[in-house]
C-alpha cells in the first residue's frame, strides 16, 4: 500500500499569517508612516519650489524630496496597488494614485507588477522585470549581444531612467498591447483617459508650477536629477531581490501555481538582511519592507509593516520543514551579488555555466 508524502510547503502560508490584532497594528503603523512621508514631500517641495531661500537650502530640499518621493513609492504606492494599504478598496485605489503622481500609471502598474511579475516571478519571457532588452541580459536564456560584454558597467547608470521610462514610454507601449495578454480586454476609453489624466497631474506639479517661479533649464535640471535618483533606487531594490546569483530563473513550463506557488517564490526571490545598525534600520524603513521580498511574494496583500513578524515565522517554519530560501546578509552583499550576476550574464553563452 503506497503512502502519500506531504509536501514540505503544505500549510506554510497559513503558519505565516499575522493575527487580526497584528494586522490592525501593522496598518496603523503604515498609516502613520504614510502621513510622515506625505509631510516630508509637501514641505520639501514647498521649500524647493516656492520658498525664497539660498542654493544650499534648495539642494537640501531637493535631496529631502527625493527621499520622500522614493518612500512614497515604496511605503504607500506599492502597498496600495497590492490592495494592502487599507481594508477598504476605495481607499486603496485612491492611495494607488500616488503612482500617477510619480509619473507611472497605477492601472498599468497593477497589471504588469501584480499579474505578470508576481504571478510569474523570474519566468523568462513572461516576467517583465527581468526583461531589460536590448540593453541588458539578465538570464542565460535571453539572447546575447556584443554590447552585453559591458553591461556590468553601464546598466547601473541606465537603472536611473526607470521613472522617466515609465513616464515617457513604457506605460504607453503597455497600454497599446494590453489586448495581447491572455485574459485582458483591449484598452477602454476610460482606462486611456485615466493614464493621460495621471500624466497630466505629474506634469502639473513637476513642471508647470515650478516654471511659474524658476527658469526652464533650472526646472528641467532638477527634474532629471531627482528622477534619475528615484529611478535608480527603485530599480536597485527590485533587481537585488530577483537578479542575483542566489536565485533561479525558470521557463514558462515550470509549475508555479497551486501547491507549487510557495516553492516557486522561494526559488526565485531573495531577502536582504539589515542587521542591527542604525543605517540598516533607516534603509529598511524607507524601502517599505521590500528587503523582505520573500515574505512579500508569499503574502503580497499584507501591509509591509507586518513583514518583520512574518519573517520570524518564515525562518522558524522553514527550519522545521527543512526548507531553505535565499537571503543576502545585507544591502552591500546584495549589490555585490547583483554585480556578479551582471558579469556572468555579460559573458558569451558558451562561457556561462548552465543553471542548476
Amino acid at each position: 500500500m503506497s503512502t502519500v508524502v506531504e509536501s514540505p510547503y503544505a500549510g506554510l502560508l497559513e503558519q505565516l499569517m499575522p493575527t487580526p490584532g497584528e494586522l490592525v497594528k501593522a496598518r496603523s503603523r503604515l498609516h502613520r508612516k504614510a502621513a510622515l512621508v506625505g509631510v516630508l514631500v509637501v514641505v520639501s517641495y514647498a521649500v524647493l519650489v516656492l520658498a525664497p531661500v539660498g542654493v544650499l537650502l534648495k539642494l537640501a530640499a531637493a535631496a529631502a524630496l527625493v527621499v520622500g518621493l522614493f518612500a512614497t513609492a515604496t511605503c504607500v504606492m506599492h502597498d496600495a496597488n497590492h490592495g494592502a494599504f487599507a481594508r477598504n478598496a476605495s481607499v486603496n485605489r485612491l492611495a494607488a494614485w500616488t503612482a500617477d503622481l510619480l509619473g507611472a500609471s497605477s492601472s498599468i502598474w497593477r497589471f504588469t507588477h501584480n499579474n505578470l511579475h508576481h504571478g510569474n516571478t523570474n519566468v523568462v519571457g513572461v516576467d517583465p522585470d527581468i526583461d531589460q532588452a536590448p540593453f541588458g541580459r539578465l538570464t542565460p536564456e535571453q539572447p546575447w549581444k556584443w554590447w552585453h560584454r559591458y553591461q556590468h558597467t553601464y546598466l547601473w547608470f541606465l537603472y536611473g531612467f526607470l521613472a522617466l521610462r515609465w513616464f515617457l514610454y513604457a506605460d504607453y507601449v503597455e497600454l497599446a498591447k494590453r489586448h495581447r495578454h491572455p485574459g485582458r480586454r483591449q484598452s477602454r476609453a476610460r482606462e486611456i483617459a485615466g493614464v493621460v489624466a495621471g500624466k497630466a497631474v505629474h506634469v502639473s506639479w513637476a513642471f508647470l508650477i515650478p516654471l511659474a517661479f524658476h527658469r526652464w533649464w533650472v526646472v528641467l535640471t532638477f527634474y532629471l536629477v531627482c528622477s534619475w535618483l528615484i529611478g535608480f533606487a527603485l530599480a536597485l531594490v527590485f533587481q537585488l531581490a530577483h537578479c542575483n546569483d542566489l536565485v533561479a530563473f525558470t521557463s514558462s513550463e515550470t509549475a508555479r501555481r497551486g501547491e507549487e506557488f510557495v516553492a516557486h517564490q522561494l526559488r526565485t526571490t531573495a531577502d536582504i538582511g539589515t542587521g542591527t545598525s542604525r543605517t540598516g534600520a533607516f534603509a529598511a524603513w524607507f524601502v517599505g519592507g521590500l528587503h523582505h521580498q520573500v515574505e512579500h511574494h508569499l503574502l503580497p496583500r499584507l501591509p509591509h509593516t507586518a513583514y518583520a513578524a512574518v519573517a520570524k515565522r518564515l525562518r522558524a517554519s522553514c527550519r522545521e520543514r527543512g526548507v531553505s530560501y535565499a537571503a543576502h546578509r545585507g544591502f552591500v552583499s546584495a549589490i555585490a551579488s547583483h554585480g556578479r550576476w551582471l558579469r556572468a550574464m555579460a559573458r558569451p553563452p558558451a562561457l556561462v555555466s548552465p543553471l542548476g
